[in-house]
């Protein structure tokens, strides 16, 4: 039982989408080889970004597509197929935004370099 997988779960189905993420978050930390929990934070960070109209939640849930799809954990043939939707899906939404003139956030490591003067 996961205490943390059950509140994000709740949350997300009350649209409180920073409460659901970070319990969420926390759950893939209690336990970060359960599937199940990956899924649901893509899904979160999906519904958040359509509810906030925030392409950058978008960017997160391909990270964790990307972090699900590096780990080469165990799936079901279900999760593998809702997985692979997930991917494919968010991936285009990423694809159609930077088309409409969104800009990706830069990645951790180069964000100290946006306050360096020139």
């Amino acid at each position: 039982m996961n205490v943390y997988l059950d509140e994000g779960e709740r949350y997300a189905r009350e649209g409180k989408w920073a409460e659901a993420i970070n319990a969420l978050s926390w759950a893939h930390d209690v336990d970060p080889a359960r599937v199940e929990t990956y899924l649901l934070l893509v899904e979160t960070y999906e519904r958040a970004a359509e509810a906030e109209k925030e392409p950058d939640l978008l960017q997160q849930a391909f990270n964790v597509c990307r972090d699900l799809r590096d780990r080469r954990l165990p799936m079901k043939a279900e999760q593998q197929e809702i997985f692979y939707g997930a991917f494919v899906r968010v991936r285009d939404k990423i694809i159609a935004a930077r088309r409409a003139g969104w800009t990706p956030p830069p990645p951790k490591e180069q964000v100290h370099t946006l306050f360096e003067k020139k």
